[in-house]
């Protein structure tokens, strides 16, 4: 078996991994493995393949964590020293025009993989093992310093610096695992086992809302809690899509990432109208109230919110209860999802290293030169380009600490 001997091996060719290895391979020396054979497979098909690479707003309020103080805290570090600036600028590097597009994403123009292929050929001086399935890893003491060994099927390579950049189980079927967690778990750290995120939401199986596939309009989604508390989209109004299973759509995705299973979601399919406004206007008095509904929404969804005792009566007619429960009915629909639909659905994870034991570097407490980036930590962007400017983010403070340590 051939033996490696690297300063810096990172482990998974994703974002972050890709990324660290292009900022540190002039400073060290960096071997990069990851167990496909093509590396990026996932970001290549981000965004329909032309990847929502940052966003206008950067900031932790579009991050969700079990730890959300410390995902604060890390988080504001991070985004001192990359914002969305230097994600343009490193697009630039690489060749890339991008666009924005509404609430402040910026997508490229071309396809993404015309970018990431750029930053593989930059990686000249990385050596690069594509197709290694990890078999075995452990760490042991030399003079005082922690050495790592990771073996794959055909290499053993030892490092001083190891950075876990495996990403989540999102997306199993391009080959995604669980391995960081495994890793950092048995090297002590504590996880959140991964769950999916960024991903449709099941309706029950009874569910008035069932059979309006392929209707899409504008809402606000809130999930309601105890004491009147609640959950929301920090965006607000975003478009909403039923399939034949459940909501799917930018609405749905986001707040996926925000609802706890049996927690009940209210939502206001009349975000942009007050319909008891149009109620009390007197001009609108003789209208039944189908025919006032109706033009406002998709019929299918409107006959499904209707009372239907309430569809053929006049507004002049409408009791004061009888005016908000159809108010209620539009504006403050409730029910509980069935469940999430599936990783391989799913965008992004929830869950993954617990932040706690990381500092603000992204090298672990318990060993040291030994970092993670990008989704394998607990911390979710929500729909917005927001993950892939995080994994950035960290490979570019990574690449700072790891290159101090270098000279």
């Amino acid at each position: 078996m051939p033996k490696i001997n690297t300063d810096l091996l990172i482990i998974g060719g994703g974002v972050a991994g890709l990324s660290a290895a292009f900022l540190c391979q002039n400073k060290i020396s960096v071997t990069l493995v990851d167990s496909q054979d093509i590396l990026g497979k996932k970001w290549r098909i981000a965004g329909g393949a032309m990847a929502n690479m940052t966003n206008r707003t950067i900031s932790p309020e579009h991050y969700v964590s079990h730890n959300p103080k410390q995902a604060k805290k890390l988080l504001q570090s991070l985004f001192k020293f990359w914002q969305t600036g230097e994600t343009f600028a490193l697009m630039r590097d690489m060749g890339m025009d991008f666009e924005e597009r509404e609430y402040g994403q910026i997508f490229c123009k071309k396809p993404v993989k015309i970018l990431i292929d750029t930053l593989i050929q930059a990686l000249s001086k990385t050596n690069i093992l594509c197709s290694q399935k990890i078999q075995s890893y452990f760490y042991n003491e030399e003079q005082g310093e922690e050495l790592y060994t990771i073996k794959t099927q055909s290499h053993e390579i030892t490092c001083k610096i190891l950075l876990i950049a495996t990403g989540s189980t999102a997306y199993p079927q391009l080959g995604a695992s669980d391995f960081a967690l495994r890793l950092a778990q048995k090297w002590g750290h504590k996880v959140f086992p991964f769950r999916p995120a960024l991903v449709p939401l099941l309706l029950p199986h009874n569910s008035p809302l069932l059979g309006l596939e392929g209707i899409s309009l504008p809402v606000q989604i809130k999930i309601l809690l105890e004491h009147g508390q609640e959950k929301t989209d920090p965006c607000g109004i975003r478009p909403l899509l039923f399939t034949h299973t459940g909501i799917s759509g930018p609405a749905s995705l986001v707040i996926s990432c925000l609802w706890e299973q049996g927690e009940t979601l209210c939502i206001d399919f009349l975000p942009h109208d007050s319909l008891l406004e149009k109620m009390h206007d007197p001009a609108n008095g003789k209208k039944l109230v189908k025919n006032l509904i109706l033009p406002l929404m998709p019929d299918r969804l409107a006959y499904a919110l209707m009372p239907k005792e309430l569809q053929q009566c006049k507004i002049a007619e409408l009791s004061k209860k009888d005016r908000e429960q159809l108010a209620a009915a539009i504006h403050k629909y409730q029910f509980i999802p069935a469940s999430t639909d599936s990783l391989k659905k799913a965008e992004a994870c929830l869950g993954g290293i617990d932040i706690s034991s990381v500092s603000s570097n992204l090298e672990s407490s318990l060993h040291k030169n030994l970092f993670f980036a990008g989704e394998c930590l607990d911390i979710t962007g929500l729909l917005g380009g927001y993950n892939i400017h995080f994994a950035l983010a960290c490979a570019n403070k990574i690449a700072n600490k790891i290159t101090k340590i270098a000279t």
